[in-house]
Order: C-alpha cells, then sequence, then structure tokens
C-alpha cells in the first residue's frame, strides 16, 4: 500500500491472519490507529480487525453504505470464518439477500479480499428466540428457552444436529454468542427430556 509522504506503517504479527501474506501481496487493511512521531505519522494497519469486514461489506452493498440496512452484530475468526447479523430498516428489503446479492456476487467480493474467509450472514430479530435460531445457522434448533433478565438461553437442537450447532472447536456456538450479544447453551433433544427442559 501507498501511505504517502513520511508516514510509517506498522503491522503487528496479531494483526495478521494465520495464512501467510507475502512480500509483494496486495492486500486489503483496516487502520485501527494513528499516531503521530517526531519522524511523522504512524499507521497501524490490522488484517484481522472485524471492521475489516464491516468497511469491506459497505464498499460493496450499496444498502449498507446507505443505511438501508446495518451490522447489528459481528464476529470474526480472522481467516476462516465470520458470522455477522444484518438488520433492514425498509421491511421492502432482505437485509441477507442485499449482503449476497445475486448469485451471491456481492459478498464473493468481500470474501475474496479476505483471502477466501467464510462468512456467515443471518437476520436480526427484536424475537430473541427467532434470533438465536437465526445465530444458529446453519443449524436447525427446535426450541430456545429465553432468560430475558440474564440475557441468556439455551437453544434445543435434534440430536443430529448438535455437532453442527457446537461448531468445530465451538466456532459456530462462540460466533453466534459474540454476534447476538447472547449467552447461548446448546443442548441436544435427548439431554433436554432427561433434564426436563423438554417432554
Amino acid at each position: 500500500s501507498d501511505y504517502g509522504h513520511n508516514t510509517e506503517p506498522s503491522f503487528p504479527a496479531k494483526d495478521l491472519e494465520p495464512k501467510t501474506v507475502k512480500v509483494g501481496d496486495q492486500s486489503r487493511v483496516y487502520i485501527p490507529k494513528v499516531e503521530l512521531t517526531p519522524k511523522g505519522p504512524k499507521v497501524f494497519v490490522s488484517r484481522t480487525d472485524r471492521n475489516l469486514v464491516k468497511r469491506l461489506m459497505e464498499n460493496a452493498i450499496p444498502e449498507l453504505h446507505e443505511g438501508v440496512i446495518e451490522i447489528v452484530g459481528i464476529a470474526r475468526d480472522p481467516g476462516d470464518r465470520s458470522k455477522i447479523c444484518v438488520a433492514s430498516h425498509n421491511p421492502k428489503v432482505d437485509p441477507v439477500g442485499a449482503c449476497l446479492g445475486r448469485n451471491g456476487s456481492r459478498i464473493k467480493d468481500v470474501i475474496e479480499a479476505l483471502g477466501g474467509e467464510k462468512i456467515d450472514i443471518y437476520k436480526h430479530s427484536e424475537d430473541p428466540v427467532e434470533l438465536i435460531k437465526n445465530a444458529l445457522q446453519p443449524a436447525k434448533v427446535s426450541d430456545v428457552v429465553i432468560d430475558v433478565k440474564e440475557k441468556s438461553a439455551i437453544a434445543i437442537v435434534p440430536d443430529d444436529q448438535l455437532s453442527r450447532a457446537i461448531g468445530k472447536k465451538g466456532q459456530n456456538a462462540r460466533l453466534a454468542v459474540q454476534s447476538s450479544g447472547w449467552k447461548i447453551d446448546i443442548k441436544s433433544t435427548a439431554d433436554a427430556v432427561i433434564q426436563g427442559l423438554q417432554e
């Protein structure tokens, strides 16, 4: 990147994805901060900041840029997967469809800029049951027990959906929690019956 005259870029190792970025590669970066030093501005750049995903999406999706839809929550395992909760301010606009574009054309550009990072997009809901069901996609959730005061929930999933709901190394569950803002405990139907949560 060209940072301009007398500008020192700082690219800490923690701000690189696990996949190697080679010298000479062109990369999109997010600038979390700029410090003024005696030698001139020092620009900190990051490939791992979740705001990089947000800015790339705003560039690719006009409805996001215009404020017709908004990103309500975002969680990220840099270089691997992001999970994004989106809402629409216009009932005629489907926020997930707007982000994906025809045949996934819009989100494809974002995925390419992130080096192939997978992106799960789900619809926000004011109904916490619906929100948690959406957040745990692609797993199918059969029931949700809500504790509004604690902002926590127990999601009950069919036995064959348990591993999908939790995800590899707990990734799906963790990203669902981070992007929705709700604590989510996942139980299989069999465990829920034993614990008296379901008949």
